[in-house]
C-alpha cells in the first residue's frame, strides 16, 4: 500500500451536510443560550445525518445542566475548539484521538459513541460492478486521506486488490463534485459519507453494489463524543451529558420520522433522500475500543498518524455509560 505524506492533514474535510447534498441557501442553527443557574456544556458537532442525537440535544431537560450546541463545518475545526479550550464537549470521529495525541493534547476522554454506519461505496448506475475485483483499473472519486479513503484502502487490501490498480480520484469534501463526477461517468464510484450516497441512489445515478467499505476489520465505528478534562472532572455534568444522548438517542432511533423531519429542517434535504439516508447508519451511545484502536492504526500505516493505537484505552472512559446505562463495559464496547 502506497504511504502518504504525513504532511497532509487526516481531518475529514467534510463540510456540513448541507454543503455535501448540495443545498445552497440553507444556514447552520445558531448556538443555543444557555441557562445561568446551571452548569453549561458547549458541545461542537457537525450536521451528520446520524448525529441527529447530538445536534437536537438543546431538547433535553436538565436539572443540572444546559447544553449549548455550536456547529462547525469540518471536524478539524471542533478538534481545534477543544484543543484550545473553546469547547467542553466534542463530536467527532475515532481518528480524531489520533490527531490530537499527535498534536500533544491529552486534554480530553471519550465518554460515548454517537453513530455507526453512514460512510459508504456507491457505484455509477449500469456500471456492472458487483465485486470488489470489477474495480480493478477503475475510477473511484475520495475525499482525499479521510476515514472513507481508509476503509476503502483497507476494504481492497482484505479482498484482494491492489490500491495501486484503481485510481483513486481527489474530492476534496465530497459534495456536488463528487456526485456530478459519478452522474458524469467521470468516475465509476464514489466513497464518501451521507448525504451523497443516497443522493445519487434517490436520483437514479448511482447504486449500492453487494460489498461495502464497512463490512471489512475496520468495521463501522464512525463518531464518538469527547470532553475536556475539565469537564470531565465534574461527573455529574458528563453524566447528564451522557443521559441526555442515550435519551435523544432512544427517541430518534424509535420514531425514524421524527428524525427524518428534524433532518429536513436543519439540511433542507427532500424527503426521498432525507428517508434513504437515514436508514444507511444506526445511532449508538455504545463505544468500541477495538474500533478505535483499529482505525488509528490503518490511519497510521498510511503515513498520516503515529500509531498511538496502544494508548486508546487510556482515554476511554467508560463511566458515565455504565452510570447512565446500568450495563456492564463487557456490553459497552471495552477490551
Amino acid at each position: 500500500m502506497a504511504r502518504l505524506s504525513r504532511s497532509k492533514r487526516l481531518s475529514r474535510t467534510a463540510i456540513t451536510v448541507m454543503l455535501a447534498a448540495g443545498l445552497g441557501g440553507c444556514t447552520l442553527a445558531g448556538s443555543t443560550e444557555s441557562d445561568p443557574s446551571k452548569k453549561s456544556i458547549d458541545v461542537g458537532f457537525m450536521y451528520d445525518v446520524h448525529a441527529a442525537n447530538v445536534w437536537t440535544m438543546d431538547q433535553c431537560e436538565s436539572d443540572t445542566v444546559s447544553i449549548t450546541l455550536t456547529p462547525f463545518k469540518q471536524f478539524a475545526e471542533i478538534q481545534r475548539g477543544l484543543e484550545r479550550g473553546q469547547l467542553d464537549a466534542a463530536m467527532m470521529g475515532y481518528q480524531n484521538l489520533g490527531q490530537m495525541l499527535d498534536n500533544g493534547f491529552e486534554g480530553f476522554r471519550a465518554v460515548s459513541g454517537v453513530y455507526r454506519g453512514g460512510e459508504h461505496i456507491v457505484v455509477r448506475a449500469g456500471s456492472g460492478i458487483t465485486s470488489w475485483n470489477d474495480l480493478r483499473g477503475k475510477k473511484i472519486g475520495v475525499p482525499p486521506n479521510s476515514f472513507v479513503e481508509m476503509l476503502l484502502r483497507a476494504s481492497l487490501r482484505e479482498a484482494g486488490v491492489d490500491v495501486a490498480g484503481v485510481e483513486l480520484v481527489p474530492f476534496a469534501g465530497a459534495g456536488p463534485p463528487l456526485q456530478t463526477a459519478l452522474r458524469n461517468g467521470e468516475v465509476d464510484a464514489l466513497v464518501a459519507w451521507e448525504p451523497n450516497g443516497a443522493t445519487a441512489i434517490t436520483e437514479g445515478f448511482g447504486a449500492a453494489p453487494p460489498f461495502d467499505i464497512q463490512d471489512g476489520s475496520l468495521g463501522d465505528a464512525t463518531s464518538l463524543m469527547y470532553v475536556s478534562s475539565a469537564l470531565h472532572g465534574d461527573q455529574q455534568a458528563v453524566d447528564a451529558l451522557v443521559s441526555c444522548l442515550r435519551d435523544r438517542t432512544e427517541k430518534l432511533s424509535a420514531d425514524t420520522g421524527q428524525w427524518v423531519t428534524a433532518l429536513q429542517a436543519r439540511t433542507g434535504l427532500g424527503d426521498d433522500v432525507a428517508r434513504a439516508a437515514v436508514r444507511t447508519g444506526t445511532m449508538d451511545i455504545a463505544l468500541p475500543q477495538a474500533s478505535a484502536e483499529r482505525i488509528i492504526r490503518e490511519f497510521a500505516a498510511n503515513g498520516l498518524l503515529s500509531d498511538t493505537s496502544g494508548r486508546v484505552a487510556e482515554f476511554f472512559d467508560y463511566g458515565p455509560l455504565e452510570r447512565v446505562t446500568g450495563a456492564p463495559v463487557s456490553e459497552l464496547g471495552k477490551g
